[in-house]
């Protein structure tokens, strides 16, 4: 059975080639990779529309697939696994079966450890009262819906993910930060501090998260945790964020943008994550250089919406983007010059995409 319901001549259990698989979960992003071994691979489970929308995509892909074996998270915004955050939530939802759990590295720079304070306490301003938990505890969070141990991983730029032999390599970010990547995070963290000098709330939820400490589990090289059950946290419905609150988020939001995971296996995906122009340009030089140029599988980075230039010296097959009825009028027009077929799930509907075979070799 596919993704919307309709009976097709592999079932779950047949499957057999490698296939992607796109669910429309509006603005946010839900992929799976189903591949030629057998194994799921999952990359982020979230929606700006919603965590039940999220979660209702992963389980469409779930009713197919089963738990996925490895989860990937693109970067640290709780829209992008808001969805993971719901199924803690619900006693009945099926335990899962991850065993890696893999996140971008976040690169050294002086403030590292206050711009992710910053991050898990927005995000707790902002989703806290949607899911009931404490949206800044990713790992916590698999934890608490896993029902086996999970090894887990920071990644940066060069590392290899392989997985049954299918291998992953990591494009961005890198170990270090400079120039205008580091530039935008210190902008934010500028309009971070303005709100927690004007916002009680804001300065309440960082001491909170400070206390706590669990951002320095994100600074180690990774680790394994065990399947645990947690208290939710309940908070109080929220009434309209201050403008200087909204101000910060927003900057916060494109700085982690800046650090989004991105990632390639050979020729057959690319995946750019959430990542901006600034980071594009250096992604696709990389590649270029290294004479990666034509792909199967291109997920297109911001839901479509993020473009350069530079993109124009590659090519695919497939671009995809996920994309929902808010930046549907954002999605640049130069994905379709640059790809035989222009898929988007706001237009589409849920995706599954044919196997890689060899035929395709003549194009790539």
């Amino acid at each position: 059975m596919d993704l919307n319901g309709t009976k097709t001549v592999a079932h779950r259990g047949d499957i057999k080639m490698r296939q992607i698989y796109v669910a429309d979960v509006g603005d946010g992003l839900c992929i799976a990779i189903h591949t030629i071994f057998g194994k799921t691979i999952q990359i982020d489970c979230g929606s700006h529309d919603g965590s039940n929308v999220a979660l209702n995509g992963f389980d469409r892909i779930y009713r197919l697939l089963f738990s996925p074996d490895v989860f990937c998270l693109s970067h640290f915004h709780a829209d992008h696994y808001n969805g993971l955050l719901q199924a803690s939530t619900l006693k009945d939802h099926p335990r899962l079966q991850i065993k890696e759990v893999y996140y971008p590295k976040i690169p050294e720079f002086s403030e590292r450890q206050e711009f992710l304070e910053a991050l898990f306490a927005m995000n707790l301003r902002l989703f806290g009262d949607e899911t009931g938990v404490m949206a800044y505890d990713f790992l916590r969070t698999i934890e608490g819906i896993n029902g086996v141990r999970f090894h887990h991983r920071p990644l940066s730029k060069d590392d290899i993910i392989d997985i049954n032999g299918s291998s992953f390599r990591v494009l961005w970010p890198p170990e270090e930060i400079l120039g205008k990547t580091l530039a935008r995070i210190r902008r934010a963290l500028k309009d971070f501090r303005k709100a927690l000098e004007d916002d009680q709330e804001m300065r309440r939820l960082y001491e909170h998260v400070k206390k706590e400490g669990f951002f320095k589990e994100y600074l180690t090289e990774g680790g394994r945790r065990e399947p645990k059950e947690y208290e939710l946290m309940r908070r109080e419905k929220r009434r309209q964020l201050p403008d200087i609150v909204v101000r910060a988020n927003k900057s916060l939001r494109c700085a982690a943008n800046d650090l989004s995971l991105a990632l390639s296996e050979d020729n057959r995906l690319l995946f750019l994550g959430d990542a901006n122009s600034h980071e594009i340009r250096q992604i696709i030089e990389d590649l270029t250089l290294k004479g990666r140029k034509r792909f199967y599988v291109f997920i297109t980075p911001h839901h479509g919406t993020h473009w350069h230039s530079r993109l124009r010296k590659i090519s695919c097959i497939y671009s995809v983007s996920s994309t929902g009825k808010r930046l549907i009028s954002n999605v640049n027009p130069g994905y379709k010059s640059i790809s035989t077929i222009s898929l988007c799930t706001h237009a589409n509907g849920d995706l599954v995409l044919p196997s890689f075979f060899r035929g395709w070799w003549g194009f790539l």
